[in-house]
Formats: structure tokens, sequence, C-alpha cells
């Protein structure tokens, strides 16, 4: 993944705008979108997959984000 692309998967995982609800729904149509074409045989656009691998990671990063080693306080 380019410079541009990480930077932007970033800002999208640090978003408060954007919820956890949002990613999972944008991948799903994302996802729901190449399957048509794939079936269809139609030719996939570059920048949809490029899209896919953003949301992706921001989306596993968001999750990252959350994890918290030590849950309620334990140690």
């Amino acid at each position: 993944m380019n410079e541009e692309a990480k930077a932007l998967s970033n800002s999208l995982a640090h978003s408060h705008e954007i919820s956890d609800y949002d990613f999972w729904r944008a991948l799903k149509s994302i996802e729901d979108e190449l399957y048509w074409l794939q079936r269809k045989h139609r030719p996939i656009p570059i920048d949809l997959i490029y899209v896919r691998a953003i949301v992706r990671s921001a989306r596993q990063k968001r999750l990252c984000l959350d994890y918290d080693p030590s849950p309620f306080g334990a140690i």
C-alpha cells in the first residue's frame, strides 16, 4: 500500500465520525459489488480494489485500537 493510502487508512481508523458498523457496511457493499462484477464477467475497476484495501486496513486498525490487553484493570 502506498503512503497516500496508508495516510487515508489511518485517518479513517482514527475518525470518530465513522462507526464500526459503517466500516462493516462499506466492506459488505464493496464485496457485493465485486461479486456481482465477477458473476457477470465484467471488468473489475482497480479503484474498487484500492478502496477495499483502504477500508479493510482502516477497519483492522480500528479493531486493534480498541484492543485492551488487560481488561477491567487487571494486573
